[in-house]
This record gives structure tokens, sequence and C-alpha cells, in this order.
């Protein structure tokens, strides 16, 4: 696969900290983009698939929720919402950002159905994707990616 670099991005944790594309940098990481809220329950399937197989001290995994935010809802009134659905030992692992450049450099299509999840390695560069429900072939090529990082 074609590596892509991380681009430049601000988003909020959910814990209100401001992060940039700094974070993905250092240390091996599974980012779930979740570009809609049709994408939502996959990306729940992802999650519990991965903390089942993917051992935490060696790799980030961390949720983006890529938003189109209409102009009368904030997005201190977005990170409400989303603290009340996603449970309180995730939000320093949730990211909600604007619609954006992550998709864009990813290829990742606005408002897709689709949960998009991809293993960058410690530089940022994409080395696996996957999109959709967490096949078994989809989740063994994770998988495989990030043993490969992680030795």
């Amino acid at each position: 696969m074609a590596q892509t670099p991380v681009p430049s991005f601000k988003a909020t944790v959910l814990t209100g900290e401001v992060v940039t594309e700094q974070k993905l940098l250092g240390q091996p990481t599974v980012l779930i983009v979740t570009p809609s809220r049709d994408a939502a329950q996959e990306t729940r399937q992802w999650v519990q698939a991965l903390r089942k197989n993917i051992q935490p001290g060696k790799v980030r995994v961390r949720d983006v929720l890529a938003l189109d935010l209409p102009f009368f809802i904030s997005e201190q009134d977005a990170l409400s919402r989303a603290r009340q659905k996603i449970p309180d030992r995730y939000h320093d692992q949730t990211w909600l950002m604007n619609e954006g450049p992550l998709e864009e450099a990813f290829s990742i299509p606005a408002s897709s159905e689709d949960a998009f999840v991809l293993v960058l390695d410690s530089q940022g560069q994409v080395v696996a994707r996957a999109k959709g429900q967490p096949t078994q072939a989809n989740l063994q090529q994770i998988q495989d990616a990030v043993r490969k990082l992680t030795g």
C-alpha cells in the first residue's frame, strides 16, 4: 500500500484537550475514522475487535469523529453530545474534528457510511487500511500490520 503522510489537522479530545497531527507521531497508531453517524456502529465493532486482538501498550488506538457541523451547532455542543454517547473510559481516546484534511489525505468520502481503519507507523505513514465491518480478513490485515510495527 502506498504510504500517505498524516496531514496537518486540529481536533478536540472529548476530555477538552486540543490535539494536532503531532499526537500521531512517535508510536504506532491504529486510527479509526468515523465519517458519519451511520458509521458509528462499525466503529464500535472495530473498537471491540481491536481491544481483544491488539496489545494497547505497544500501539495507540484512537477514534476520530469527523463531523460536518451545521452552523447552528457549536463544537462544545457536539463534544457534549459525543460525551453522552461514548463511555467515559474512551473519552481520552476519542477526537472530534470538522470534516476536512484527514478525510481528503486518506481518500475517505465525507459522510461515508463505512468506518475506516488506518494503521500508522511511528512517523505517521499509513501502512495498512481497511473499511467497513471488521471481517476476519480485514481484521487480520490490521493485526498483521500492527505486529510488523511492534515486533
